[in-house]
Parts: structure tokens; sequence; C-alpha cells
């Protein structure tokens, strides 16, 4: 029987921005990396973002903006935007 429960790697793109978080954070098994490309409709925002949120096992969540398109980010985008949160 398969386990429903079991965590699978998220394929392309978006798994690969997914595996640089989880690395870059340091983050447990537990924890959710969710990725989302979507449309921004605010002033001064470019016409896609890529959104990056972190469920902690711990009940805490936080978020990142970048303001690429999936497809064009790469692991320095993923590191800065980071660190900018985290004030590194």
């Amino acid at each position: 029987m398969k386990n429903l429960f079991e965590r699978r790697a998220a394929p392309g793109r978006a798994g690969m921005v997914k595996a640089w978080v989880t690395e870059h954070l340091d983050l447990a098994e537990t924890d959710i990396v969710s990725v989302a490309e979507l449309a921004c409709h605010e002033p001064d925002c470019p016409p896609v973002e890529t959104v990056v949120t972190v469920h902690g096992s711990n009940g805490q969540h936080r978020t990142w903006h970048i303001h690429r398109p999936l497809a064009e980010i790469e692991q320095t985008d993923i590191v800065t935007a980071l660190a900018e949160q985290i004030g590194h």
C-alpha cells in the first residue's frame, strides 16, 4: 500500500527552489515549503512574481516575494531573499 503521507520531491524548477530553501534554512523534514508563481497587481510590482512560503512544524510561517518568474529564479535569488528577511 502506498504511503499517502510520504514526502515526495517536487519536480522541475519548483522542486529546485524548494531544495535551495530547505538547504539554506536547514529546515526539518516536518517543515513544508510551498512555491507559487503569481500575477502581481500591486503598484510598482512586476507582472509576475514567485512567492515562497515556509510552514514550520512549530506553527510559524514565513513568506518571501521574489519579483521574477519561477523559470528565471536562480539559487542566488533565493539566498539573497532569505538573507534580507533574516537580516544577514
